[in-house]
């Protein structure tokens, strides 16, 4: 039975809701992401400062007043995040956590690129930034009116467009795809861009991997539909063997784990998360001390790769480099969004992650692209853009849930996993439009609410190849 504290809000439970099943869970969270905190900081010791300082990751030890403030920071949103899913959105709110908030209440102290002081305003920002977007939780959803969209017309009109869009993406880029390791994706790239120039086909390439793809991927989970998650796979393996991004291939995995830990319901989701996440720091951080030469250690190498620097930390070296470059630089007020950029002349002649590259890395084929608390709040503003940009993101995220609310969370959070993995790296206007979040969130606003999906979409899928070819 839940506790009186419970309440509701236009029919849903208030997404920080308490339960009696939950009243030790929050005490364990706590002590879970300490832990977290305490092993991210022994990991950027052990490995991020001696294998990847000439990348930016040097090491400062901080005073303890400063090193106090970021453990205070990063540790007091445990007090507050959800234990159990509610919103689809609250799994992006998740992400951001894990990956954003923690790393940048650290690395950009470790890397000393600012005084002390200045990356204590920083942290404070970030902080106040995200209590903002968690607020946001207590907004009661929009009541949306069905779709009512005809089972059969949906899934064709939905078929005909993944077809078309992969056809146009073949058609396009024929003799130029191939799969290589990610030590090779950049050259991947350079080669697709010159490919694209001047075509419209970076659009084709961003829905399918933003929405089409992880949209069939978590329906064929939820349904149970092997075939339909397939079909979702290959298409982000036919766009890493295109573009090399690693995001679109990781994802194959990322939203099967997200099912396996949503199937979970002995324990809250909060914590299974947390958990999760402290495991998996901790195992990839010891895997190279117990691994010797040879395949396995190569292998543990990638692993590290992949998740200690690339996920678990690099936004926060971003964050760090943004906050630097923008204290000594002109800010964009917005002008890196091209609608904006119209009536605001865009003070640079690079993108913002090809300036940060430049100025970091000595190079523009450095994309560093970050979170949007760096690219659409510290860039465009400085600290006061956080603020502004937090506002804007829960709007989105009520946008998300208030369409999403037809549906079991468990289906909205998978279908939107790949989205939240994109919100914690990539501007969030990028997110929306060119990265298929809009799109993403019209899906799931129109989807219908019973699928008979084997025969449905098998009809719909035979008549837009017909209409097609």
């Amino acid at each position: 039975m839940q506790s009186d504290i419970t309440r509701r809000v236009s029919g849903h439970d208030l997404p920080f809701q308490i339960h009696q099943g939950f009243r030790f869970e929050r005490p364990a969270l706590v002590v879970c992401m300490l832990a977290y905190i305490e092993c991210f900081q022994w990991m950027y010791k052990d490995y991020l400062y001696p294998t990847w300082a000439y990348y930016g990751f040097d090491y400062n030890p901080p005073s303890m007043k400063y090193q106090l403030l970021a453990w205070t920071l990063a540790a007091m949103p445990a007090l507050w995040m959800p234990l159990k899913l509610t919103r689809p959105s609250q799994l992006a709110y998740w992400v951001l956590y894990i990956t954003v908030i923690i790393p940048s209440m650290f690395v950009p102290m470790f890397a000393g690129m600012n005084s002390s002081s200045e990356v204590a305003l920083l942290s404070l920002s970030l902080f106040a930034g995200f209590a903002i977007l968690g607020c946001g939780y207590y907004l009661p959803l929009a009541k949306v009116r069905s779709a009512k969209i005809p089972r059969q017309l949906f899934w064709f009109a939905f078929a005909s467009t993944a077809i078309c869009l992969t056809v146009w993406l073949i058609t396009v880029f024929r003799g130029h795809m191939q799969l290589v390791s990610f030590g090779d994706v950049y050259d991947l790239r350079d080669a697709a861009n010159d490919v694209s120039d001047g075509s419209l086909v970076n659009y084709a390439f961003m829905l399918l991997t933003g929405a089409i793809n992880p949209f069939l991927m978590g329906c064929g989970l939820y349904f149970k539909r092997r075939w339909l998650f397939v079909a979702g796979a290959i298409g982000q393996v036919l766009i890493y063997s295109i573009l090399g991004t690693k995001g679109s291939l990781l994802s194959i995995l990322f939203v099967p784990s997200i099912h396996l830990l949503l199937k979970i319901k002995k324990v809250s989701f909060g914590l299974v998360l947390g958990l999760a996440s402290l495991a998996i720091l901790a195992g990839a951080t010891f895997s190279g001390r117990f691994i010797g030469s040879g395949d396995a250690s190569f292998f543990s190498g990638v692993i590290q790769f992949v998740i200690l620097m690339r996920t678990l930390s690099t936004n926060g070296l971003l964050t760090a480099q943004y906050y630097d470059f923008f204290q000594r630089n002109p800010v964009t007020h917005f002008s890196h969004i091209h609608i904006v950029s119209w009536f605001v002349p865009y003070p640079y002649h690079n993108t913002l992650g090809q300036e940060i590259g430049l100025a970091y890395a000595g190079t523009t084929d450095l994309n560093a692209t970050a979170n949007f608390w760096a690219t659409d709040g510290i860039a465009s503003v400085g600290l006061g853009g956080i603020l502004f940009i937090s506002f804007f993101c829960a709007l989105v995220f009520w946008v998300l849930d208030s369409a999403s609310q037809r549906h079991p969370v468990h289906l909205t959070a998978l279908l939107t996993a790949y989205a939240a993995y994109n919100i914690a790296n990539i501007s969030i206007f990028t997110s929306l439009f060119s990265g298929g979040l809009a799109l993403l969130i019209l899906l799931i606003y129109m989807l219908p609410k019973t699928l008979p999906i084997t025969t449905t979409f098998s009809t719909s899928l035979r008549l837009a190849k017909n209409s097609v070819f």
